[in-house]
């Protein structure tokens, strides 16, 4: 057989086939998931179109095209999912996205692979600092924690701060939809002078340990362990670490700060300045009146629910804890109508659900820790300089309430800064709806005032401390 026949052979298996002849891709992003639209050329002169993003778990999901004037239509009628494309697919193009949530212009660009998510304030090019991977082993807890250290060029000297993110399970740079929290806040710091430490949470990257069977008495003793290796490295200047702890990482602060002679200053984010009851029912009454739910059904909604919570107060035998809870909401619901149930979501046994949801969170170590937590027990204890700070609009932690116990009972802290920032939620963006949902929609990441605002609070009382010494 000679090259020639051999040639066509191959070219008559590939056009039998459809076999792939090139891949052209475009990432966009609508809020805050990745779409990638997948081109794949084909030997039989037709296109493929696939899309997939991590964020919606979808991984080539076939799109169906269509023409309709000078528009290509790209469509999943499974996933409910359509793209209008008015343009050539160039090297960039905007498409109409239309999914089961709304309608939205998503612009696209040509990329060879998914790309990492990006936001305009996550730190890129030449920075004026080190990062360094670590991993070290606690101590007292035996456990291997990995983390971040970045450390400004050209000092010798400098504050640090050990950043504590918030609840749930976080890796080091405290990711949300794509936003890198802590990064942004450590290239802030590390640019005014101020070095820092992020550590990924248990159970994720480089950090061992059980995530599910932990508590805030855990993460406190996590961030311990942090501060003992960082005082201990040569390249540290341990005369002047301090905490900065957003939402729970702000109650690991307040109790670590009311204990540890080696935390110097405390910046709190959002930290919960009152009771673990009284901030759960904070938080749970702010939430329902975001989604504009009438304030009778909020009433009605918040009444069961301060039942639910009291029960695991005062609950000494977990295992009647779900007894308890389905008797609660049993004599509850008995003498409601049955317009009532159903406009609170517990009709047709939908309180089945609400028992099992609640009960499965309520059950655990974290959440009996959290409600029965005593702020005055810790803060009264504090004698160093301490930054409390909220938004707003922060529905998580209300920002009034907090504050005001934390300047009720920081009795003994010689420098107590207090603010609250108009228009910025949980999260410390600037928002419109300012609801859950809205946080991963934003491309902003940290507002900037809030960051200067700490880096230049941390600088002062760092040159009072020379001045001092």
């Amino acid at each position: 057989m000679n090259l020639v026949r051999i040639y066509i052979i191959f070219l008559l298996f590939g056009l039998g086939t459809g076999v792939s002849l090139g891949q052209k891709k475009w990432q966009g992003r609508y809020h805050a998931k990745r779409l990638l639209i997948e081109k794949s050329q084909m030997a039989n002169d037709r296109d493929s179109f696939f899309l997939s993003s991590p964020e919606y778990y979808y991984k080539r999901i076939p799109l169906q095209q269509n023409y309709l004037y000078d528009s290509l239509i790209l469509k999943n009628r499974e996933f409910n999912l359509e793209f209008i494309i008015k343009s050539d697919l160039d090297s960039s193009f905007t498409a109409l996205f239309t999914n089961h949530e709304e309608i939205n212009l998503v612009k696209f660009r040509q990329v060879s692979n998914l790309q990492p998510h990006s936001y305009p304030q996550h730190p890129k090019g030449d920075l004026p600092y080190v990062s360094t991977e670590l991993v070290f082993k606690g101590k007292k807890t035996g456990i291997d924690y990995g983390g971040t250290l970045v450390i400004p060029n050209g000092k010798e000297k400098y504050p640090l701060a050990l950043l504590l993110n918030g609840t749930g399970q976080q890796d080091r740079n405290y990711t949300y939809s794509g936003h890198q929290f802590f990064t942004v806040l450590a290239d802030a710091l590390a640019r005014k002078g101020i070095a820092s430490f992020r550590v990924d949470d248990r159970g994720i990257g480089k950090t061992t340990g059980n995530f599910k069977t932990s508590a805030i008495s855990d993460f406190t003793n996590d961030a311990r362990e942090a501060l003992e290796y960082l005082k201990n490295r040569k390249d540290i200047d341990s005369r002047f670490m301090g905490l900065i702890g957003h939402s729970e990482g702000g109650v690991v602060a307040s109790r670590l700060t009311a204990v540890d002679k080696d935390v110097r200053f405390m910046v709190s984010l959002s930290g919960v300045g009152v009771s673990g009851l009284e901030i759960l029912d904070l938080q749970n009454t702010a939430i329902l009146k975001t989604s504009k739910m009438p304030d009778s059904l909020v009433n009605l909604h918040m009444a069961l629910y301060r039942e639910l919570f009291s029960i695991v107060y005062h609950n000494q035998k977990p295992y009647s804890l779900k007894a308890e809870l389905e008797n609660s909401v049993k004599n509850w619901i008995k003498d409601k109508s049955p317009e009532t149930l159903k406009a609170l979501q517990l009709a047709d046994g939908r309180d089945q659900t609400l028992i099992y949801r609640f009960y499965k969170s309520a059950k655990t170590k974290a959440y009996k820790e959290m409600i029965l937590y005593d702020p005055r027990q810790y803060l009264y204890k504090i004698e160093v300089p301490v930054l409390i700070l909220n938004g707003d609009t922060d529905i998580f932690v209300p920002a009034y309430e907090n504050v005001a116990s934390f300047k009720e009972n920081l009795v003994n802290a010689p420098v107590v800064t207090t603010k609250i920032y108009p228009g910025l939620n949980h999260m410390y963006q600037h928002c419109k709806t300012c609801t859950s949902r809205e946080i991963s929609t934003l491309d902003e990441v940290f507002a900037p005032e809030v960051l200067q605002d700490i880096e230049n609070w941390i600088l002062k009382q760092f040159k009072s401390k020379e001045i001092d010494n």
